[in-house]
């Protein structure tokens, strides 16, 4: 287990490439990606706005996430070569975990996700994804770039990946998985503690 300073800094990193998929939305939007974008702004501001805290926050932005976030194909990416060696058996409860994980970082800097406002400066597709380059315009009035990959799933999208500060969600995540792995030479009880202590934030 990391240390407290550490693991702040691990969290926060982590929740600010999260960030990409709560932004408020501006302007309105004119094509169907940024609308769906508009769309999870929109949710996520109402929770975030809500009062409301704790274990009824978090289990209301893991739903939330897993409708819009392909959490499940970020948490294999995560894994790296250590994917092969998550029993069978598991795979539920570590898809479980990790969801409950990226909602955590939600509901832990929840405040810091009041009154934020995006705007949408480009939209480009990419091979099979669509990439849009924006900026959020925070509380303080700085104003931080953000990317997010989409990709088509059925009549609309999912958001794949977040890029913030130059760094993809699914390249950020993967190092702290294979760091901890790494330590517990593979042990995945060593994973799962770490997920699990999203709950004690």
């Amino acid at each position: 287990m990391t240390t407290d300073s550490k693991r702040n800094f691990s969290r926060r990193e982590l929740v600010a490439l999260f960030l990409g998929a709560i932004a408020t939305p501006g302007l309105a939007a004119t094509d169907p990606a940024e609308r769906y974008v508009d769309k999870i702004a929109s949710e996520v501001m109402d929770l975030a706005n809500s009062g409301a805290r704790g274990d009824a926050l978090r289990g209301k932005f893991a739903s939330l996430l897993n409708r819009y976030i392909n959490l499940q194909n970020i948490a294999n990416f995560a894994l790296g070569p250590y994917r092969k060696q998550l029993p069978a058996g598991e795979k539920a409860q570590f898809y479980n975990l990790f969801s409950n994980y990226a909602a955590a970082l939600f509901v832990y800097y929840v405040d810091e996700f009041q009154g934020n406002s995006l705007e949408i400066t480009s939209t480009a597709k990419q091979g099979n994804y669509l990439t849009i380059d924006s900026a959020i315009v925070l509380k303080n009035g700085g104003r931080q770039k953000v990317k997010w990959r989409l990709i088509p799933s059925g009549s609309g999208y999912k958001i794949s990946d977040i890029n913030i500060k130059g760094v993809w969600l699914t390249i950020a995540t993967k190092d702290r998985f294979h760091k901890v792995l790494s330590s517990s030479k593979g042990d995945f009880d060593a994973l799962y503690a770490e997920l699990k202590a999203a709950e004690t934030w």
